[in-house]
């Protein structure tokens, strides 16, 4: 039989799944997605896709999961992967989760067998026997509320408990909650990664460990074929699945900064940076960010690293920044934004880090900063009120635009103020004019900067009353004025000398 082809993708929304190598068996149906169990007691059901993939360069499962019952919540349900080159019936019912053997009665007798060709089987389990005796040898016992691994078996052998980990709550959510599990198996080594909608970035419930060389675990099969499983009995839930990704594993973990405080209308910067550490590349990785909607004239950059290219970037509908990332490269994406002069309070970007083709196993894929504004003493706004071609004097020679500057003061009168912001190339302040106000830079003065002063007398801002300012600008051309903004523009009360 053909490999499958990473990524494998099953969303089991539908009514049939995409790949006709999926069997449905027990009470397991494709109900707006994949359900194994209903609520209702005593089911057992088993979703096998009996099509091989590599294990070579490692393997990451990815898939959202909802458990709701009306009362104790039971069983639980199983993720196992198998020698890719067997083929298996479902595994034991009840504590066993549909991978290892069942046994029941006094003397302990296997009364259904596990499955085929077994390597793995990951049980979260609700209810607790999967880490008892019913279940295979060597386990601490019911356990409720417990994530456990049981290693290589093979229908009335094997499946020896390797090690688990208690689970606060369990495996208890609706799909509002957005939970979420990755398993990952790279270099014989096991990660199991437990997410939700309030820690996008997840908790470690198993680290690491050490698969290949665990008690009784054969050698690592060239390729996998996977399941999942679920069962109730007294206790009862519904246990569905979707949006399953099977992928190569990459680890890129994400880094964001900004700033923590800031004032109305001030120019502020973010950096995203972006490393792959591995194993595998990420042609296709993407960086994305929410915008606070306070932040406007935005301007992105991306620079790569050890041959980390950057793509074409927009902020149309946020921050999106494709970006190829071999391994042990990275890429430094920034993020520039005016905040609304008339602001005040709290706003946080968000960005994230992923691919469509890998899956992220860092540790921290997903980051959000938070920037608390406070409107400054002196806030300056601005309109255009018209723009016009200069053609006299000859060394005055530009397109005109002239602006109101609108000063407002917060809490007290502002006798002495200043409006500055950053003048672009070869633009000043109109030569043929005479301001009341002071001049300290017209925007040649090399600083990059356009700055002015109020006079010594007079022209005092009153809070409540906004002063306006006119102030006109020359542009080489109609071009260079572009849209017309003022960057960086920012007022403050200065004292005199």
């Amino acid at each position: 039989m053909q490999e499958a082809q990473f990524p494998i993708v099953e969303s089991f929304t539908h009514q049939a799944p995409s790949n006709p190598h999926w069997t449905l068996l027990g009470t397991a149906r494709l109900n707006g997605s994949l359900e194994l169990t209903a609520d209702a007691a005593s089911q057992a059901g088993t979703a096998f896709l009996d099509q091989p993939f590599s294990s070579s360069l490692g393997v990451t499962i990815d898939f959202d999961y909802a458990v709701e019952g009306s009362s104790d919540v039971g069983d639980g349900f199983c993720l196992y992967v198998i020698d890719g080159a067997r083929t298996t019936a479902p595994g034991g019912h009840g504590a066993a989760l549909g991978y290892s053997y069942t046994k029941q009665g006094p003397g302990g007798q296997i009364v259904a067998p596990g499955v085929t060709g077994g390597f793995v089987g990951i049980g979260f389990d609700n209810h607790g026997n999967f880490s008892s005796a019913e279940a295979g040898p060597d386990g601490p016992g019911p356990c409720a509320d417990f994530v456990g691994v049981r290693g290589c078996g093979n229908e009335h052998a094997g499946f020896r408990w390797l090690t688990g980990v208690a689970v606060p709550g369990g495996f208890r959510a609706s799909w509002e909650a957005g939970a979420h599990l990755q398993v990952s198996l790279l270099n014989g080594r096991l990660t199991v990664r437990h997410s939700h909608r309030g820690n996008p970035n997840g908790t470690l419930l198993i680290d690491d460990y050490d698969l290949a060389g665990a008690p009784g675990q054969e050698q690592l099969p060239a390729t996998f074929k996977l399941g999942f499983a679920a069962g109730t009995g007294s206790a009862t839930a519904a246990h569905r699945i979707r949006n399953l990704t099977v992928a190569l594993p990459v680890n890129m973990p994400l880094e964001l900064a900004g700033p923590q405080t800031a004032q109305a209308g001030d120019r502020i910067t973010y950096s995203l940076e972006v490393q792959n550490l591995g194993p595998n590349d990420a042609p296709d990785a993407v960086v994305e960010g929410t915008v606070p909607p306070q932040l406007s004239d935005l301007e992105v950059s991306c620079r790569g690293e050890n041959g980390a290219a950057c793509g074409s970037s927009s902020v149309d509908q946020g921050l999106h920044v494709p970006v190829s990332l071999p391994p042990r490269s990275k890429a430094t994406i920034t993020l520039a934004g005016t905040i609304d002069p008339a602001f005040e309070g709290r706003f946080t970007f968000t960005g994230l880090v992923e691919s469509p083709t890998r899956s992220n196993v860092a540790e921290r894929y997903s980051a959000a900063a938070t920037t608390d504004v406070e409107r400054p003493l002196v806030s300056v706004g601005y309109e255009i009120v018209g723009q016009w071609s200069q053609t006299w004097p000859e060394d005055a020679q530009g397109w005109l635009v002239s602006y109101d500057l609108k000063l407002a003061a917060r809490e007290h009168r502002v006798v002495r103020w200043e409006i500055l912001f950053d003048a672009p190339p070869h633009t000043r302040l109109n030569p043929t004019e005479q301001p009341w106000y002071t001049v300290v830079d017209d925007g040649t003065g090399g600083s990059g900067s356009v700055i002015i002063r109020s006079p010594g007398d007079g022209h005092a801002i009153e809070p409540g009353t906004d002063l306006t300012v006119n102030m006109k600008l020359l542009y080489p051309s109609q071009g260079d004025a572009g849209d017309r903004t003022l960057r960086n523009l920012r007022a403050m009360e200065i004292t005199r000398p």
